[in-house]
């Protein structure tokens, strides 16, 4: 019994699937690989971006999925240009990007085209993404970003449940699990390159928010997430923590509207220092974030440079933007409702003390100067 993903798609798909993986991914490739094939419903094209030298990827993959084109990059460039490469190969109206650790049930592309169809004004698309060695809990329902640049997985953690089960619009969609309209990935211009790895579609949401492209939830678009098995968040060398670090001060300085950039810059210090003295009190990882922040600071003025092609082409103003963003915070703030550990109340009280600083200065900015 196959899906239809061990079909050909026509000329002109409805949908294509892009899959980035590389050599390291052969343990779990082809898990992804097998769910993508037992789509219903619907006849996806299908790429992956094998990120420099795979043959054994290249070999699972032909095996699983024979119909795939495969795209063949020379150098390990990371996530970012991977997925990029494969965004613009699509042919699909619809472009559904997923991680090679992450496993759709046989309907969530059904799901997000529905959604799609449904939603004209809608210009990407969020999973419902499960733990995958707990399906009963959340990975992500959307991403969230703060007007201070604090990006979050919302419902990180959270037992899955009615609270998740109604669409709603949401900041934006995660790379694990996403889908986006072509014409986003062609006005936005796909990932930044220069990230690697880690916030690159927090970025990217946030430059199509700027283009008037909003975000879309679809709950019954269900995924399970293994989580950072290529760059091991949490555990290994501590790369993950050094790319997030160095990214956050790149999408805040790149991409973050000029209004938003000016109200929040020192809410945006704070939250950056409490993040890293919290690594230090927990031993988490502390000195690789340390040098991503560095690394960060030492990146700004080539950030800022940046702002004009990434800016440049928006459709909306700062304010929209900002609303955009404060009802983001109500998302973070949902995180902590109910029992909680002492981590998450200190993170609660933070997030409201920022978000009334950043409110003041907003004011503040707004009053007449004569």
């Amino acid at each position: 019994m196959t899906g239809a993903g061990a079909t050909y798609a026509s000329d002109r798909p409805r949908a294509t699937v892009v899959i980035p993986s590389h050599e390291g991914a052969a343990d779990w490739v082809g898990e992804c690989l097998a769910g993508v094939r037992a789509q219903r419903d619907v006849v996806p094209e299908i790429v992956v971006v094998l990120d420099g030298p795979a043959p054994t990827a290249a070999k699972i993959a032909r095996t699983i999925v024979p119909v795939a084109r495969q795209l063949h990059l020379r150098e390990n460039r990371g996530f970012a240009v991977a997925a990029s490469a494969g965004l613009r190969a699509a042919r699909g109206a619809i472009v559904a990007l997923l991680n090679d650790d992450a496993v759709p049930d046989p309907g969530w592309l059904a799901a997000l085209l529905d959604a799609a169809s449904r939603n004209p004004d809608a210009g990407s698309f969020a999973s419902r993404v499960l733990q995958a060695d707990d399906p009963r809990t959340i990975d992500s329902a959307g991403h969230g970003l703060t007007r201070w640049g604090e990006p979050f997985a919302i419902g990180h953690g959270v037992p899955d449940g009615p609270a998740f089960d109604d669409e709603r619009w949401v900041f934006g969609a995660p790379a694990c699990a996403s889908a986006y309209r072509a014409e986003l990935i062609r006005d936005c211009g796909a990932f930044d390159a220069a990230m690697e790895a880690y916030l690159e579609d927090v970025d990217l949401s946030l430059r199509a928010q700027a283009l008037g492209f909003p975000c879309l939830y679809v709950p019954a678009a269900r995924v399970a997430h293994r989580g950072s098995a290529t760059y091991g968040w949490g555990r290994g060398n501590g790369r993950a923590e050094r790319l997030h670090a160095r990214n956050r001060w790149r999408l805040y300085a790149r991409s973050m509207p000029r209004t938003t950039l000016q109200a929040g810059a020192p809410a945006f210090a704070v939250s950056v220092l409490s993040d890293l003295a919290l690594r230090a009190t927990r031993g988490d990882h502390a000195i690789p974030a340390l040098r991503g922040t560095l690394e960060g600071i030492q990146g700004l003025r080539e950030a800022a440079s940046a702002r004009g092609a990434a800016l440049g082409a928006r459709r909306v103003d700062d304010a929209w933007i900002g609303d955009i963003l404060r009802d983001s915070e109500a998302r973070l703030l949902e995180l902590e409702q109910g029992p909680a550990s002492a981590a998450r109340r200190g993170r609660t009280a933070l997030a409201r003390a920022l978000a009334a600083w950043v409110d003041r200065r907003e004011r503040a900015q707004a009053r007449p100067r004569w």
